[in-house]
């Protein structure tokens, strides 16, 4: 039997593969090698698995911060940060698929997600020496580039898809956003 957490990583898999409209209960179970019942054994609805799979983005969106935020230095937190964050392709489709959404939970979601990244990105620069605006201004730049990059990679435009663009984009972004 498939568990909770087997269910929620496939609804993410199968949004970051084509959208919160691709998913559904019975092709959810086929991938999933299980029946329906398994599914209700641990939803009432599909809104529910999606609220439950959001939940999850969210906390190992947190737990990579987390993780991050254990280099001392702000400079290599910020350069170790940019660096792992680009060579992520399903969290890319993920966040560019569920920007697309148009449901109040995965905007909510998505606002306490950017707000957080914010938070950690201004917090850095801060700790750089930059005086609070400066820092709230860096930071933004520097998420916006990481957003902009990530819909440039997830809708294949030819920018950054082949890995020597994308390590060129990183490493100028790291040049240009990071002191």
């Amino acid at each position: 039997m498939a568990t909770r957490a087997d269910w929620e990583q496939k609804a993410l898999s199968e949004v970051a593969a084509g959208g919160l409209a691709r998913l559904a209960i019975p092709a959810l179970a086929r991938s999933l090698g299980v029946t329906k019942g398994s599914f209700y054994w641990h939803f009432q609805n599909l809104r529910q698995l999606v609220g439950s799979a959001l939940r999850r983005w969210e906390e190992m969106d947190r737990d990579a911060l987390d993780e991050v935020h254990e280099i001392a230095d702000p400079r290599r937190r910020l350069i170790a940060l940019f660096r792992d964050a680009m060579h992520k392709r399903q969290a890319h489709a993920l966040y560019v698929a569920l920007s697309a959404a148009d449901a109040a939970e995965v905007r909510s979601s998505l606002r306490r997600i950017n707000r957080r990244r914010l938070r950690f990105l201004i917090e850095a620069y801060r700790e750089l020496g930059f005086p609070p605006k400066k820092a709230r201004d860096r930071a933004t730049l520097a998420y916006a580039a990481y957003v902009g990059a990530l819909h440039l990679r997830y809708q294949n435009s030819g920018a950054l898809r082949r890995n020597d663009d994308l390590d060129g984009f990183v490493a100028h972004s790291v040049e240009t956003l990071i002191p």
